[in-house]
């Protein structure tokens, strides 16, 4: 009776617990033809923007030249696939590149047509 007991409390806790976030990472590369100062991502139709862990040792402030490339690195929720990345440039303007799959694709061209932000990714 007591292990019925222990293996019934065991799945509720198991049951209660979080999805936990993975960290998950993908290859930027600015093809904008401006500086990127700060990146952010966010799970597709929300707001709720988490800035790039940058690492330090590769990339000392965290920007991007133009024509640079930077690895991007974020936390994914295990049910989430398609991302909106957000730039924010030197000149303090920012665009927004929406419905990104980031589970498929592990570099993302982000560019401009116009004055519409584009992205390519593979």
């Amino acid at each position: 009776m007591k292990k019925l007991a222990l293996i019934t409390s065991a799945a509720i806790l198991a049951a209660a617990t979080p999805a936990l976030a993975d960290e998950w990472d993908f290859m930027l590369i600015n093809s904008t033809g401006k500086a990127i100062d700060k990146i952010e991502v966010a799970p597709t139709g929300s707001t709720a923007w988490v800035e790039n862990k940058f690492d330090a040792e590769l990339n000392k402030n965290g920007k991007v030249k133009a024509g640079g490339k930077t690895t991007v690195h974020f936390d994914k929720a295990a049910s989430a696939c398609k991302f909106d990345v957000r730039g924010t440039f030197e000149d303090k303007t920012s665009a927004v590149w929406s419905n990104i799959n980031l589970c498929d694709n592990s570099y993302v061209t982000l560019a401009f047509t116009g004055d519409k932000p584009t992205f390519k990714a593979n």
